[in-house]
């Protein structure tokens, strides 16, 4: 009786549910996908140093993006902390060592090229810097 009087309600709840499972499970294989791509880039020799970057003369982050995948990168995101004099993180910031929309190199990052960039930081840095930075890749985006 109650089955036939909610039969609507169920089969709309047994489908919610099993979308709900369904999702979480490509999610799951999506991030995993990602961590995988992500172990084959490697950043090589990220240092806060003095130079040019991008037409401006000061404080830079400079590196190298090498792609030891099998796969084109359009876009790379790179999340650099910047550490307090204690060791805390006082910011985080994003930087694209490799984005394809980027008017002054916007060319993609083909299997087993390396590329170097370099970011002014000296409008970014937040007061109580104490001159430390961790970075690691945190996308990629595919061509």
């Amino acid at each position: 009786m109650f089955f036939k009087r909610h039969k609507p309600f169920v089969i709309l709840g047994i489908t919610i549910i099993f979308l709900v499972i369904l999702t979480l499970y490509f999610q799951q294989m999506k991030r995993e996908e990602l961590q995988n791509e992500l172990s084959k880039i490697e950043l090589q020799d990220v240092r806060i140093d003095l130079g040019t970057s991008k037409g401006k003369l000061g404080t830079a982050i400079f590196g190298v993006i090498r792609n030891k995948g099998n796969s084109t990168i359009k876009i790379a995101t790179m999340s650099v902390e910047f550490l307090g004099d204690a060791g805390e993180v006082s910011k985080v910031h994003n930087f694209y060592p490799v984005n394809n929309y980027s008017f002054s190199d916007s060319l993609p990052l083909e299997p087993g090229q390396a590329k170097e960039f370099g970011f002014p930081i000296d409008e970014i840095v937040p007061e109580n810097w104490g001159g430390g930075i961790t970075a690691k890749l945190i996308d990629l985006q595919f061509k």
